[in-house]
């Protein structure tokens, strides 16, 4: 593996999170404090970006169906509930984690955060449940893949939310940057290269996004309506054309 980047921050203005007990949590100065009171999270500024990613992509429409692999001790997941809850919009959140001890620890968070009455957690591999779960949800409005880093596993958990997935709903991937050496699984960087060739779509990765490993990559399959899918690739049409 190469040599870990570090790029959370922690001299900012607390009163910037929209959760007084994610406030609490990050009243943190080093890496270690962080580790143990917010868990392996994308922190801060990525909290900032998660928030209001989701915020401005649910429909006020519509149930909003939220996903999250790798809960961790909640810290992402009190977020993702923040910013459906500030929305003012239908919805649910699901939640995935492996782990015993980070999911208890999780759900005494997320009761101190004000936020469970939004989210439901699962204990588990979320390889496993989210197949037949997603099966009795209705579409995904936003998936945050934060669970195995392994390239066959992202590529898994993709594959179970694609299915299900809004028309121009949005999937988070977290830890984009490229940690692996040449020999080695080549983990989020890796997936997101085969993710592109065999789904096509639209990638943003936004690299300096807090934490080890860091960067977050948000990808789309249509970012416009249907009166879009008829314009060649290299179409400067303006947003008022009609195909």
């Amino acid at each position: 593996m190469r040599d870990p980047k570090f790029f959370r921050q922690y001299d900012y203005d607390r009163s910037l999170l929209p959760n007084a007990h994610l406030r609490e949590l990050d009243d943190v100065a080093n890496l270690t404090e962080a580790k143990e009171k917010t868990g392996w999270s994308i922190g801060y500024p990525g909290w900032g970006l998660l928030y209001y990613l989701v915020m401005t992509n649910l429909d006020p429409e519509a149930e909003n169906i939220i996903i999250e692999t790798g809960t961790n001790v909640g810290s992402s997941t009190i977020m993702l509930a923040q910013a459906l809850i500030d929305s003012k919009t239908q919805g649910h959140l699901h939640t995935f984690e492996i782990d015993q001890t980070f999911h208890d620890r999780a759900t005494n968070n997320l009761a101190h955060a004000g936020v469970s009455g939004v989210v439901t957690q699962y204990l588990g591999d979320a390889k496993k449940l989210l197949p037949p779960k997603l099966d009795d949800l209705g579409e995904i409005r936003v998936a945050f893949l934060d669970g195995s880093h392994l390239v066959v596993d992202v590529l898994e958990e993709f594959a179970a939310v694609h299915k299900k997935l809004a028309r121009n709903g949005l999937v988070i991937f977290d830890n984009t940057y490229l940690i692996a050496d040449e020999d080695e699984d080549q983990r989020v960087h890796g997936a997101l290269a085969t993710l592109m060739s065999q789904y096509g779509g639209n990638l943003i990765n936004l690299p300096s996004v807090s934490w080890y490993t860091p960067g977050v990559a948000i990808w789309q399959q249509h970012p416009f309506d249907e009166r879009w899918d008829g314009l060649p690739p290299s179409s400067s049409c303006a947003l008022t054309c009609t195909p």
